[in-house]
């Protein structure tokens, strides 16, 4: 009588376990970054910064200069331009942005627009001042409507915050959208 007691004591930890580890989350949604979902037009306010969506423009090319050079960029997809105004909260940082997709798929920034005049990837936000930024990504243009901008800490993405910031109205197309100095 004794070892039922004990088989059923070791059945029922085996049963708790057996659940624990099937409910638990694995480690990839366990070191996600915080979500702040942010209104359009609305300010998020992040750990260590605060941003705005201030525009977003949409163009089949791009042109700029670069080292003394004029380059134009075309794509099969669409540029997507979105612009931010951005501040640091408790020290000097960067900021990272990725595109989310209406289907949930991430771009990054477009690699073929680095060095535009205001790029977010060469901005350094400081903490009181704000600053104006440009993000380009080239994306399919089904994946415009029903998108967001994520925006986190270059450096510190992992325990910190993401500012999920819904675009403004979405604009027309433009044939071509120059940046300027």
């Amino acid at each position: 009588m004794i070892w039922l007691g004990r088989i059923a004591i070791v059945l029922a930890g085996a049963a708790l376990l057996g659940g624990m580890m099937q409910t638990a989350p694995d480690y990839n949604s366990v070191v996600q970054p915080f979500r702040h979902h942010v209104a359009a037009g609305r300010t998020g306010e992040a750990r260590s910064f605060r941003a705005r969506f201030t525009g977003l423009r949409l163009a089949d090319r791009i042109a700029f200069r670069r080292y003394g050079r004029d380059l134009v960029r075309d794509s099969d997809g669409v540029f997507l331009i979105a612009e931010i105004e951005a501040e640091a909260t408790l020290a000097s940082q960067r900021l990272d942005a990725v595109w989310q997709g209406a289907s949930g798929r991430r771009y990054a920034l477009s690699r073929r627009a680095e060095d535009i005049p205001r790029g977010l990837e060469s901005r350094w936000f400081q903490p009181g001042l704000s600053n104006r930024a440009v993000a380009v990504f080239e994306l399919p243009a089904d994946e415009v409507a029903g998108g967001a901008l994520v925006l986190t800490g270059s450096f510190t993405a992992v325990f910190d915050s993401a500012l999920h910031l819904a675009p403004p109205a979405l604009p027309e197309r433009r044939p071509i959208i120059r940046f300027e100095p």
